[in-house]
């Protein structure tokens, strides 16, 4: 999994890259829960999201949950194919209530 950090005018950002799996999800854990600490506000860009499952999705919701118990905000953005599709499939577009953009089929933006 690949992570880069850098910073907004509101926050801080990850963009992930690779599989959002089992075994990626203790290492992307650590980040989000570093970045929470040092900012009121992280967006995960998940355009670069090639794979997720179960433990993909439910990293994301506890990273959601943390930070709202905190009085922080976690947003999700630029959601690939595949991230669109497991949200979908587990009807959790309202949990997370981000905006999701579809784009053209083959199209990464």
């Amino acid at each position: 999994m690949d992570i880069v950090e850098s910073e907004t005018g509101e926050g801080l950002q990850l963009a992930l890259g690779g599989d959002l799996d089992i075994y990626s999800v203790a290492e992307v854990h650590a980040r989000v829960a570093e970045a929470l600490q040092q900012s009121a506000s992280l967006v995960l860009d998940l355009s670069g999201v090639d794979n997720i499952d179960g433990a993909g999705l439910q990293l994301l919701m506890a990273g959601k949950r943390a930070a709202a118990h905190d009085g922080k905000a976690l947003h999700l953005a630029q959601h690939s194919a595949c991230v669109i599709e497991a949200l979908e499939l587990c009807q959790l577009e309202r949990f997370f209530g981000d905006p999701l953009v579809i784009r053209p089929k083959g199209g990464k933006r």
